[in-house]
C-alpha cells in the first residue's frame, strides 16, 4: 500500500480503520482473550507504523505483511505464556452472541464451549494456521507466506490440527456417553 510507506499520520490512520477489525479478530482467535487480543493488534500497528520503510510491496500485500506482524506476535506471546481464555459471559459482553439454530440457550453455551475446548487444545502454531484457513480463507501459498514456513508445514499443521480436533470431539462425545 503506498500510502504507508509515504508515512503520513491521515493515511496510517485509514490504513488502521481499515485493517483493525481483522487484525483484532486474528489475534482474539489464536490468544482466545479480549484484552490480550486489544493489546496485539495495538502493538502491530505501532510496530507497523515504526517499520513502515520495511515494507517492499514487491514482496507481498501490505495485508500480508500485517497477517505476518500479528501471527508472529500471537505466537510470540503464547511463548513467553500470556494465554488465558474467555468466557462466555465475556463473549457476550463483547457482543459476541450466541446465535439462535433451535437449541436451548444451555445447549448453545455448552457447544461453545466444547468447540473453544476444542480449539484450546491445539497449540498456537496450528491454531495460527487453522485460523488463517478457516476464519480469514487464506490460501495455503498465502498461509506459508504469512507464517514464513513452508507450503508443504502449512499443510501439515492443518492436517494436524483439524485431526487433532477429531480426535478430541471423539474422545469428548464418548465421555458425554458414560
Amino acid at each position: 500500500m503506498i500510502l504507508a510507506k509515504q508515512g503520513k499520520l491521515d493515511d496510517f490512520e485509514q490504513i488502521f480503520h481499515e485493517y483493525k477489525g481483522w487484525v483484532y479478530k486474528t489475534a482474539y482467535l489464536i490468544v482466545q482473550n479480549p484484552q490480550q487480543a486489544e493489546d496485539i493488534m495495538q502493538e502491530v500497528f505501532v510496530r507497523a507504523y515504526k517499520s513502515n520503510g520495511t515494507f517492499d510491496h514487491q514482496k507481498g500485500s501490505y495485508s500480508t505483511w500485517l497477517r505476518r506482524i500479528t501471527i508472529n506476535r500471537c505466537l510470540n506471546g503464547h511463548r513467553n505464556g500470556a494465554s488465558s481464555t474467555a468466557s462466555i459471559e465475556e463473549m457476550e459482553e463483547q457482543g459476541q452472541s450466541i446465535p439462535d439454530n433451535g437449541l436451548g440457550v444451555l445447549d448453545q453455551i455448552s457447544l461453545k464451549d466444547d468447540i473453544r475446548n476444542l480449539i484450546d487444545s491445539l497449540g498456537a502454531k496450528y491454531r495460527a494456521a487453522l485460523v488463517l484457513r478457516c476464519v480469514d480463507g487464506l490460501a495455503y501459498d498465502e498461509i506459508a507466506e504469512v507464517l514464513g514456513i513452508p507450503l508443504g508445514t502449512v499443510k501439515s499443521r492443518i492436517n494436524r490440527a483439524v485431526e487433532a480436533l477429531r480426535e478430541k470431539r471423539k474422545s469428548m462425545e464418548k465421555e458425554a456417553q458414560k
